[in-house]
């Protein structure tokens, strides 16, 4: 792996693991930025996925509405069973009346064995959600030999920004997203058919990827059949919204048992209605953050296939490239029922952000890209809302110095100090 340009660095300088266990002691976040700045340094990678842990074991909940609220009160009820009720779980794979997802009733039944703490629960849940960001970071970094300049350093905090830890709120689709942005990426740009494994394995985290990896079959064995893929596109711009209810009837008929009950959740009628006038209540801006990073993505690639159609060369930029059209179009089919195609459109997002890394890491300079320019203000705003919504969870605490004292305090979130 190359060196970064000392301006632009995300520096392999060495240090010593003691230092920066020193360091995490006496300020965990100074740490965690010394160790981004150091992150080509194994022992600050270190740090950074100790970091992420820590964030979950402070992780606040002051809000009885979100996800992570019903997370807490399974954990609870989960302390009540007997142990032998593990087989239940595990067993659920195999089982009619139960669905695949298994991994995040597995977890909390195991830390409701000694603790009802949901601090415990999540961080357990940021150790697993971290191993597979931390490893999509490095798949970027190892994917761009060239030296990280402006534009390239703007989009791999974007990429970083799209789903970040905050998302442990939803843990099961957030880590299952990642999880299967790591294994598809190697079986689309590698035809690497063992990643098949991992990224299958993102349905034991939540059912919904059993959909997107029959995406990734599909495209595994068509190919790069583009002349196929792109009127599909599209017509997926059109189509749904001319049979969007013959579409979510379709949905709604797939699967049995448990796993139709879960359909159910995102395809009955009243689900669908109620998701949308809580979509309709939100700020104009954070209904408009998603489309805005959909129109810049899709400008910008545009832009690239056309003007810079020199610039795409190998094999792994042309196959991410027409798995992204299959993707898009069926995400755009999704869009029937807003709750399931809204959520994997942000896998899209860490697809189509890659394929843009991927250029600019080859096309750089130090002044800002107009590709750039166009998408600066869509990824800023996104940005702040993640940010924003992750706030009502994050603990303020986990920002001062010396390790612990968000155990030590009454729990704040950046939410209670910023926008109450």
């Amino acid at each position: 792996m190359q060196d970064i340009d000392s301006k632009y660095s995300l520096s392999q300088t060495p240090v010593n693991a003691k230092n920066y266990l020193l360091l995490f002691l006496i300020w965990p976040f100074l740490a965690c930025i010394t160790a981004i700045a150091n992150y080509r340094n194994k022992n600050a990678k270190a740090v950074v996925y100790l970091f992420l842990i820590y964030y979950g074991l402070t992780f606040v909940i002051a809000n009885e509405w979100i996800d992570a609220s019903r997370y807490a009160i399974t954990l609870r009820q989960n302390a009540a069973l007997p142990f032998s009720d593990i087989f239940k779980i595990i067993g659920g794979i195999y089982a009619t009346e139960t669905s695949v997802d298994i991994v995040e009733p597995l977890i909390s039944f195991l830390i409701s064995r000694f603790s009802t703490d949901h601090k415990v629960l999540f961080g357990a849940y940021s150790a697993l959600f971290a191993v597979f960001y931390l490893k999509s970071m490095d798949l970027v970094l190892d994917q761009t030999k060239s030296p990280l300049r402006l534009n390239s350093l703007i989009h791999l905090f974007f990429f970083a920004s799209i789903l970040p830890v905050t998302s442990i709120n939803g843990f099961r689709m957030w880590t299952a997203a990642w999880i299967f942005f790591y294994g598809a990426y190697h079986v689309i740009a590698l035809h690497n058919p063992k990643y098949f494994v991992l990224s299958l394995s993102a349905c034991f985290v939540h059912f919904s990827f059993l959909s997107a990896n029959a995406i990734l079959i599909v495209y595994y064995f068509a190919g790069n059949r583009n002349f196929i893929y792109f009127p599909l596109v599209l017509i997926s711009f059109i189509v749904p919204r001319l049979l969007g209810p013959f579409l979510q009837s379709l949905f709604g008929v797939l699967g049995h048992g448990a796993l139709k009950a879960r359909v159910d959740m995102y395809t009955a009628q009243d689900v669908i209605l109620m998701r949308q006038e809580n979509y309709d209540q939100l700020a104009w801006f954070m209904r408009l953050g998603s489309d805005l990073v959909l129109y810049y993505l899709l400008v910008a690639i545009t832009i690239i296939k056309i003007t810079k159609r020199g610039s795409i060369t190998s094999t792994s930029e042309k196959n991410l490239y027409s798995f992204l059209l299959l993707f898009l179009a069926f995400v755009n089919f999704s869009m029937t029922i807003p709750s399931f195609g809204g959520r994997f459109l942000l896998v899209f997002f860490l697809f189509a952000v890659f394929y843009l890394l991927l250029y600019f890491t080859k096309n750089d300079s130090d002044r800002i890209s107009p590709i750039t320019l166009i998408g600066l203000f869509p990824m800023i705003l996104y940005t702040a809302i993640t940010f924003r919504q992750g706030s009502e969870t994050m603990n303020a605490w986990i920002f001062s110095p010396l390790f612990g004292i968000p155990w030590c305090v009454p729990g704040l979130t950046v939410f209670d100090i910023l926008f109450r």
